[in-house]
């Protein structure tokens, strides 16, 4: 990936990303796409602590059209390490994708040596709910917007998992 083919790299990687919901999801994704830009902060936070912050600033930001995001991108671009597409919610008349990046001048200096001029990468990932079962079964794209439900699950599973280890001993 050069500079100049950004965008035509990511309007490639945006069809991947869609096929890999729908697999993994019950929701019918509109076609009508908007971007919010996110960086992926090295933070010492703990996991779910930092989805619910990064949540909270994804959900002030105005999605936009990824042309009218491309001269930021166009700036960053020689400082971006990965590039991380998640849908970030999706309705009927809309699917908004973070673009989540990961910049150079966050990595550990020996390493930053060794890439600083390589051109960044492009992941396609979907979030999935801790909740969910082992088994492939489908779920709601917008699950982290739900924040009372998934507490609600995580206690079904805590509690659940409490029970079969009862049952387990027990035998």
């Amino acid at each position: 990936m050069t500079s100049d083919n950004l965008q035509h790299d990511l309007e490639e990687a945006i069809p991947k990303l869609l096929e890999i919901a729908k697999e993994l999801t019950w929701n019918k994704l509109s076609d009508n796409y908007k971007f919010i830009l996110t960086e992926i902060s090295s933070s010492e936070e703990i996991f779910h602590e930092q989805r619910i912050l990064q949540k909270r600033e994804n959900d002030k930001k105005i999605p936009v059209t990824i042309q009218e995001l491309m001269p930021i991108l166009q700036k960053l671009y020689y400082n971006i390490y990965d590039i991380n597409l998640y849908v970030y919610r999706s309705t009927k008349k809309m699917t908004v994708i973070d673009i989540r990046y990961y910049s150079k001048s966050s990595l550990d200096e020996d390493y930053k040596r060794m890439v600083i001029n390589n051109s960044p990468m492009i992941h396609c990932k979907v979030s999935m709910p801790a909740w969910l079962s082992d088994k492939q079964e489908k779920f709601d794209i917008n699950w982290e917007h739900y924040y009372g439900w998934n507490k609600m699950h995580l206690f079904w599973k805590k509690l659940k998992l409490a029970a079969n280890n009862v049952y387990k001993k027990s035998n």
